[in-house]
């Protein structure tokens, strides 16, 4: 954005002096600088009402809330570690129901699309036999799992949970930037981010009918409780690394939210074929698993052998479909930028249709015509790896020159297969409240990142999602590990679809107004680790409290010269006799000293 033309201002307040760039598509103002269509509704309210929090105001309060609810992520290396308090702008991006149609349709048929290539992939491999998948694209990735070749899930399903990373390109288009499939994040800190702008737009949110989010929580549990015999109480968990883990905040939240325990690899044990969660009661059965743990680490004893995260055997429990796992293992082979290329072929083969959604052009350099391409247009490309333990960062071919282009093309060149070129798209901006320096709104890229969730009909999709913006205003690429912020996704609501659908989601899923764990936690289901740990806390928290009693006396007996002198001889002979000195010590102090008599008990 150095040398971009922009338009005029914003004309409506409150956003005055904010301006579009004629290069980028803005999600606020069109060519002409007037607010969109879709935005007007809330432009008029923010105008109308002095009390707005898309103001100095707004920003402090959401930085509060988020402070307040312990929202946080943790960025490697940041000198703030796990304590980094997670970034929301209080102005919302906004997306009008005809958009979001398109948008809910694409994200379902890359949700089918996408469990029907790993069973597959998993299972006869027909696509790699017919030429459609280039067999070095799965075998070559190291989330393709050999050991979970011919595994079939026990309710069929292999992706419970689906994300995709969505731009705008200028013309307006949403394009797919990536798919998650492994063990997709967000998700809760959307929840988040709604119940916080909720707080501060309370009437706003409300009379402009956005589309509730919970939703989802409902067919994510019972799709994770499906898996039950006779007698049985199902008993789900959400395994997680531990509070190391940069998004473990999200883990917490969505075990709370879901009325289910969080778990640690070492709260799990195997037995036979049969996973148990280790409980103060004793071990009882586990019939769905939520995991926020790749793919290798789940399994020290099938899959990574130096794992001391997973649970020894879960393979085994899988393959004898005695658990539901969300998502199967094995999935992470699907998070590959290379995969873009292919997948308009693969849904002409698998289900027979065209994808909503398109992918943002990819070229695989494993294909020779596609390399030479790549070679011929590298000024427009942007190139990355194709696996991700490769430790090498995107390039735009347009950066390099001289020695360092003859570098690029060599590698290229040397190892085609392991990258891939993609176009370079400017990506959509929007308003972003200024957190220091002049006041007003900053202009910055953003994508949206949108949920999709098995359930027994289909996949239903979150109406919303997770929009993230990038850190700075000159910067077109958008990670929340290098400082991104993030917005809440106000989807509106069509008139007719609403009156059409609305009274059979409400009967199907919980009300946005249920409190904050509405499905009840069992307490006797609290992991027997977690148990051990609130007693020693309670230990140490009494010793603490004794060390503060004393030090408070010490500081009182302090003051008076006489008991002081008395106090002082009193720790001489006790540090002499020792601690097992059966002399009462209190008898030598003054009746009224606490100091002495906490000491002597």
């Amino acid at each position: 954005m150095n040398n971009t033309a922009r338009t005029g201002p914003a004309r409506d307040a409150p956003f005055g002096g904010y301006a579009a760039d004629a290069q980028r598509y803005d999600e606020l103002l069109d060519s002409s600088g007037a607010a969109r269509p879709h935005w007007r509704a809330l432009m008029h309210k923010l105008s109308t009402d002095p009390g707005s929090s898309v103001t100095r105001r707004g920003l402090e309060l959401a930085r509060r809330l988020v402070t307040e609810n312990g929202v946080t992520y943790n960025v490697y290396a940041d000198p703030k570690g796990a304590d980094r308090p997670w970034a929301l702008d209080p102005l919302p991006l906004i997306i009008p129901a005809e958009e979001w149609t398109l948008i809910e349709r694409g994200i379902a048929q890359r949700a089918r699309l996408l469990d029907a290539l790993l069973a597959d992939l998993y299972g006869p491999q027909r696509l790699i036999a017919e030429g459609l998948v280039p067999p070095e694209l799965v075998f070559g990735h190291p989330n393709f799992l050999w050991p979970a070749h011919g595994l079939m899930p026990r309710d069929g399903r292999w992706l419970h949970v689906y994300a995709a990373d969505l731009a705008r390109a200028p013309d307006g288009r949403w394009w797919v930037l990536a798919d998650r499939t492994q063990a997709p994040s967000g998700a809760g800190y959307a929840l988040e981010n709604r119940d916080i702008i909720e707080q501060m737009l309370p009437d706003t949110v409300s009379d402009l009918g956005i589309q509730r989010l919970r939703g989802f929580l409902g067919v994510l549990r019972e799709r994770l409780l499906a898996l039950t015999d006779a007698g049985e109480e199902p008993l789900a968990v959400v395994l997680t690394p531990g509070p190391f883990n940069e998004t473990y905040f999200e883990h917490a939240y969505l075990a709370r939210q879901l009325g289910i325990p969080l778990a640690e690899g070492t709260d799990l044990t195997v037995r036979g074929d049969t996973i148990y969660l280790k409980t103060l009661a004793g071990l009882q059965r586990v019939h769905g698993i939520l995991r926020r743990l790749d793919d290798d680490f789940c399994d020290p004893l099938e899959l990574r052998s130096d794992s001391a995260l997973g649970v020894a055997g879960l393979l085994g429990v899988v393959r004898a479909q005695r658990v539901v796992l969300a998502n199967a293992l094995g999935s992470g082979v699907l998070e590959s930028a290379a995969w873009l290329g292919f997948l308009p072929g693969v849904a002409a083969r698998l289900l027979g249709e065209d994808l909503v959604l398109p992918s943002l052009a990819s070229w695989w350099c494993g294909e020779a015509p596609a390399l030479e391409y790549v070679l011929e247009h590298l000024d427009n490309l942007v190139i990355r790896s194709v696996y991700p333990n490769q430790h090498f960062e995107p390039v735009f071919g347009r950066s390099v020159t001289g020695a360092e282009r003859d570098r690029l093309v060599a590698r290229l060149r040397t190892r085609p297969h392991a990258y891939v070129a993609q176009e370079h798209v400017a990506l959509s901006q929007m308003p972003v409240l200024r957190g220091t320096g002049l006041a007003g709104f900053a202009a910055k890229a953003v994508t949206l990142r949108v949920y999709g969730f098995a359930a027994a009909s289909g996949h239903m999709v979150m109406p919303g999602g997770l929009a993230r913006v990038a850190a700075d205003t000159s910067i077109n690429a958008v990670t929340t590990q290098h400082g991104g912020a993030s917005k809440d996704v106000w989807v509106l609501p069509d008139p007719q679809l609403q009156l059409k659908l609305q009274p059979q989601v409400d009967m199907a899923l919980p009300p946005e107004s249920a409190p904050p764990g509405s499905f009840a936690a069992r307490h006797e289901r609290t992991p027997s680790r977690l148990v051990e740990n609130l007693y020693w806390y309670g230990r140490y928290s009494t010793g603490c409290e004794d060390k503060a009693q004393l030090l408070r006396a010490t500081l009182a007996v302090r003051v008076d010269p006489q008991a002081w002198g008395l106090a002082v001889r009193l720790c001489h002979e006790l540090a002499r006799e020792g601690r097992g000195a059966t002399r009462a010590p209190a008898r030598a102090a003054s009746p009224g000293s606490r100091w002495c008599g906490r000491w002597s008990s």
